[in-house]
């Protein structure tokens, strides 16, 4: 159960599917429905939430995995869910809470239309009165289903900071303020830290200028030839992703593709690809990544919120990352503030590199993406964050004539608080 079939949120339903699940997303916008319908990126869409109930209820009884659009709002799909005592295994939310004040909420018991008519009459005091009232009724049924077993987790789009301002203290760890997080934890802080970005592994991307979809299908044989499946979990999943990415018909604009890999990976993908486009096999690509990924963003709630050592507000590993690539020769660089949780609450560092075939290139990927990538990772090692110092062990043993990451020394945590006392 999730919510959102916007900008951001729109592949939420498709990826369930991917995965071999089935995924419920309340979206109050059936333009967006619509949309999703027309990529097939969802399957089925109902306002009607018994329909809904008795297609988990089939889906379920013959193992077949489905995507569900329900237009109307989460909260009432919660509770629906929760009355009818539907077993959900994981919930999260996408709705833009960053903007939970100017429409990026819509608040249970009005319409898209009745807000927007609120927001256009400049009656933003009683919309957000609305919106508060709302965001207390999604605490308490998200409460209930826990409750019950359900999984629930924070996008990272400023949910719970928005629950919290809406007067729900307790939503808050130390019960007083954010500065020790919530009660739920980001996902980051559950699984993509400690799973993915510890270990260096991001989503990265890369175009094809050719427009040809040709060029895309090489790229992808070139990276699922580069991944070796047994390595591990993140291997695996990725090796699969590769293998069937032409099949699910993802592809809505430019020639592209994303791909999640750690340092090692990115840089022979990269490396290959530039290879190919050398040797005339295909056309020059556009290789970059997403903000969210290793080193790319500090952002508290979101992609530094597994960073335990006080540090996790300040915006050091995204600028650390963006005058590094600059200097170590990549053709685009950019330092942003918002990316996706609203200006303020992040900070970016972005990059692309042409991979144009030269040789030269060649050196910009491994200086560049090694930079990029273990920045991210360094940073989460001087935390304490155990993956993170074994990746920059490893990293250290491979790289030392390049190289080093400082291993940090972790006092006995009675020791340093006795000394501090």
């Amino acid at each position: 159960m999730s919510s959102g079939l916007g900008g951001m949120s729109g592949a939420q339903a498709r990826a369930v599917e991917i995965a071999g699940g089935i995924g419920v997303v309340a979206e109050v916008d059936f333009s967006r429905i619509q949309d999703r319908l027309k990529k097939k990126w969802v399957r089925k869409v109902s306002d009607n939430l018994s329909q809904i109930h008795e297609w988990i209820i089939d889906y379920k009884e013959r193992k077949k995995p489905i995507s569900i659009a329900y237009h109307g709002n989460i909260v009432d799909l919660l509770e629906y869910i929760d009355e009818w005592d539907v077993s959900v295994e994981l919930i999260s939310d996408q709705t833009s809470c960053h903007a939970w004040d100017r429409g990026g909420y819509i608040p249970a018991g009005l319409t898209l239309e009745e807000s927007r008519q609120l927001l256009n009459d400049n009656n933003c005091d009683k919309f957000v009165g609305y919106v508060q009232a709302s965001l207390r009724r999604h605490f308490t049924i998200l409460q209930k289903l826990t409750a019950k077993g359900s999984f629930f987790w924070d996008y990272g789009n400023a949910f719970m900071d928005a629950v919290f301002k809406s007067g729900v203290t307790v939503i808050a760890k130390n019960g007083k303020n954010t500065n020790d997080g919530f009660i739920w934890p980001s996902y980051v802080e559950d699984i993509m830290g400690p799973l993915c970005f510890d270990r260096g592994f991001g989503p990265f991307r890369w175009v094809c200028l050719s427009r040809l979809d040709s060029d895309l299908k090489i790229t992808d044989q070139i990276a699922m030839n580069c991944i070796d499946p047994s390595l591990s979990a993140l291997h695996h999943d990725n090796y699969y992703w590769i293998k069937n990415a032409g099949d699910n018909d993802l592809v809505v604009g430019t020639k592209a593709r994303i791909l999640y890999a750690d340092e090692e990976g990115r840089i022979d993908i990269a490396l290959k690809i530039n290879k190919a486009v050398r040797e005339g096999k295909i056309g020059p690509v556009m290789m970059g990544r997403d903000h969210h990924d290793s080193s790319g963003t500090d952002s508290p709630f979101r992609e530094t919120s597994n960073i335990y050592d006080g540090s996790r507000p300040t915006a050091d590993m995204s600028v650390q990352s963006f005058v590094g690539n600059a200097v170590r020769g990549m053709t685009m660089v950019v330092l942003s503030n918002g990316g996706g949780v609203g200006v303020s609450r992040a900070s970016n560092g972005g990059n692309g590199i042409l991979l144009d075939g030269t040789n030269s290139k060649d050196q910009v990927i491994r200086f560049g993406l090694s930079w990029d990538v273990m920045g991210g990772v360094a940073r989460r090692c001087w935390a304490g964050n155990k993956p993170a110092i074994d990746t920059a062990v490893k990293w250290n043993e491979k790289n030392h004539d390049y190289g080093q990451i400082t291993i940090p020394f972790q006092a006995d945590q009675i020791l340093l608080d006795d000394y501090i006392k």
